[in-house]
């Protein structure tokens, strides 16, 4: 019983240590994607029409892009300005 309360002790204690190290967001939750498009668009990538409302966005130079699918969001995010070039 003795190990098991010395365990839990120095996890917390090593937990608070490296809480308090300076890097909040490795304990913060990850933040939701809540731009949704607010006109009818074409997706960046492909050219597909994209419905307002979509909430599969990227902000890019205070843009926001909507996608069809997950992968062309995927592949705009590697490289916005290859697709923004067409």
């Amino acid at each position: 019983m003795k190990k098991l309360i010395t365990c839990m002790v120095l996890l917390l204690l090593s937990s608070a240590a490296f809480k308090s190290s300076g890097n909040p967001e490795l304990f913060s939750a990850p933040q939701a994607q809540t731009d949704t498009l607010k006109t009818d668009a074409r997706d960046p990538v492909c050219g597909m029409k994209v419905k307002k409302g979509i909430t599969l966005t990227q902000t890019h130079n205070k843009t926001v892009y909507g996608f069809c699918s997950a992968s062309c969001k995927k592949n705009f995010v590697s490289n916005p300005d290859k697709y923004l070039k067409k």
